[in-house]
């Protein structure tokens, strides 16, 4: 399980976790391979003090305080996730994340965005530390090699809470995907890192699913190639230096350049009548676009279509029935405007300018560098995403 900004809405605050740790029997932990029984739950725990003691050496950073732990069930592990998530996440940011992926048709209408999320951590969680807690929770089915990674690398994110905030370093912020994202990214690609694991492959997996998977994978690449440069001190300067986005995690010599993201303006929306308001906003970054591309098309096209992205920005506007998305992405070239903006729509409108051949059409436009992803409300037409399209470019002049 991970802080995973996009599967936002529902881990983006969970307490940091180890990796897709396969458990070995329900209800028991191994040692040595000899089945034995799972020890009651206790605060103190001597593996987690001698974890915390050996990741410390690795990682070179002081251990500043103790560190509780408790071995639970699978069921206690996802009420501590479930509960931590109702505290910081507001329910209609889940409801707006579902809401931007099915009009865009990356999930299913009839699918539980909410459930499948819930899901696939309970499959993947090797174990969770929550930093307002100060705790790290081991699930009871884990033991041999599988516990003592997920005892590393949660013992990793409590030293990252004790050095550099983790807990605030990963606050939900609205409308903040990219930045939340790129943050998860470093936090597990420092843990994933130092405890010389390798992130399992997402190939022919659900959205939900390689969601989950991006951090440990572009995070681990991105930490590596920072130790690369200038060990783990240059790690902790990405801690400490702000702003980093999933460009920069994608791309680390544009983090060396300290490259920032790109204003793009928030789409407006008169054209949809003055019973439509502004419900949600995003900025989903070149990640995200990336992820979201993919549900379209291959791998290797939605690599393609994200390379060049310079920032972009989404809303959603509702008029209490009826829901409207638009999503402005700008690219940092002409060359990957253009590709891009083919890939985007090939992604989204099956190579077409506008699909009307469903109950809310969905359109994709380009003006110079800026792509214009539109769904609008049920029932509406080509027509009027023409003229929403309109009102949206000539909102700004574009370079």
């Amino acid at each position: 399980m991970t802080r995973v900004a996009r599967a936002a809405a529902i881990v983006a605050l969970a307490g940091c976790a180890g990796g897709a740790a396969a458990p070995d029997a329900p209800g028991s932990l191994r040692a040595g391979g000899a089945r034995r029984e799972a020890p009651a739950p206790r605060r103190r725990d001597a593996r987690v003090d001698r974890a915390m003691q050996e990741m410390s050496h690795v990682r070179e950073l002081s251990v500043v305080r103790d560190v509780s732990g408790e071995v639970v069930s699978r069921d206690a592990l996802m009420r501590e996730l479930r509960a931590h998530v109702d505290r910081e996440v507001p329910r209609a940011e889940i409801d707006a994340e579902r809401t931007f992926l099915t009009a865009l048709g990356v999930i299913a209408p009839d699918e539980d965005y909410e459930r499948e999320t819930y899901a696939a951590v309970r499959r993947a969680a090797g174990g969770m530390y929550l930093p307002e807690k100060q705790t790290m929770f081991l699930p009871d089915d884990l033991g041999g090699a599988s516990l003592a990674t997920s005892l590393a690398h949660e013992a990793v994110h409590a030293l990252q809470d004790q050095h550099f905030g983790l807990e605030a370093f990963e606050r939900y912020a609205p409308g903040a995907g990219d930045a939340m994202l790129a943050r998860s990214c470093l936090a597990e690609g420092d843990a994933t890192s130092a405890t010389e694991e390798e992130p399992l492959p997402a190939d022919d997996a659900s959205y939900v699913e390689r969601e989950l998977a991006a951090p440990y994978a572009f995070g681990t690449a991105f930490v590596r190639a920072l130790r690369a440069r200038g060990g783990w001190a240059e790690v902790d300067r990405a801690w400490t230096r702000g702003d980093l986005t999933t460009e920069q995690v994608l791309h680390p010599d544009k983090w060396a350049g300290d490259e920032p993201a790109l204003a793009v303006p928030e789409p407006t929306f008169r054209t949809l009548g003055s019973s439509f308001a502004r419900t949600a906003a995003d900025t989903h970054g070149e990640l995200g676009l990336l992820l979201l591309l993919e549900a379209g098309v291959p791998a290797a096209r939605a690599a393609q279509g994200a390379s060049g992205w310079g920032g972009d920005r989404s809303v959603s506007a509702s008029d209490g029935a009826r829901t409207a998305i638009a999503w402005r992405v700008r690219w940092d070239d002409d060359a990957s405007a253009r590709r891009g903006f083919e890939i985007v729509r090939a992604a989204f409108a099956n190579g077409r300018t506008c699909r009307d051949e469903r109950s809310s059409p969905l359109a994709v436009t380009r003006d110079g560098r800026d792509a214009l992803v539109l769904v609008g409300p049920k029932g509406s037409s080509c027509a009027l995403l023409e003229a929403w399209s309109k009102e949206v470019f000539a909102g700004e002049a574009l370079p």
